[in-house]
């Protein structure tokens, strides 16, 4: 991971999409940006590829999608294939993310009341997106 950035709470979506045509544009070599497509994020993801943001794919955060970004995050991490700046609020928000196995089966994840998961899924979603096609580059990823 090369570039961190937490944007205030209520930092309006153009000044984020903004932010992230600036990194784009100056990087040249930046081959995906994937955004969480749930909710608002489809009418963000819209607004990227019209702003002119190249190679914009949209996630749709479903239970199964998460425990896949997860584990893709986790095995990396295990194995030292994925490097992160040493910031300590990502590192707290990559350790407090907890996970319960439904009655179904499935796996649902969830945050402590008053902690974020933004980043966390931010960067499991940079590390998707970094395996899904691994080309030289940055890969910036963005939940909303």
């Amino acid at each position: 991971m090369v570039h961190v950035y937490r944007f205030p709470l209520k930092t309006s979506y153009a000044s984020v999409i903004g932010y992230v045509k600036a990194l784009s544009d100056r990087w040249k070599t930046v081959h995906r940006v994937c955004v969480d497509q749930t909710g608002v994020g489809e009418y963000i993801t819209e607004d990227m590829k019209n702003a002119g943001i190249q190679n914009v794919e949209g996630v749709m955060f479903t239970e199964q999608r998460k425990e896949e970004l997860a584990t893709a995050l986790k095995e990396k991490m295990l194995k030292n294939e994925f490097k992160l700046p040493y910031d300590r609020a990502l590192i707290n928000e990559l350790n407090v993310e907890r996970y319960e196995l439904t009655k179904t089966g499935k796996i649902r994840f969830s945050h402590p009341e008053g902690s974020h998961d933004d980043r966390f899924w931010a960067t499991a979603l940079a590390v998707y997106a970094a395996e899904k096609e691994p080309k030289p580059g940055p890969i910036l990823a963005k939940t909303f």
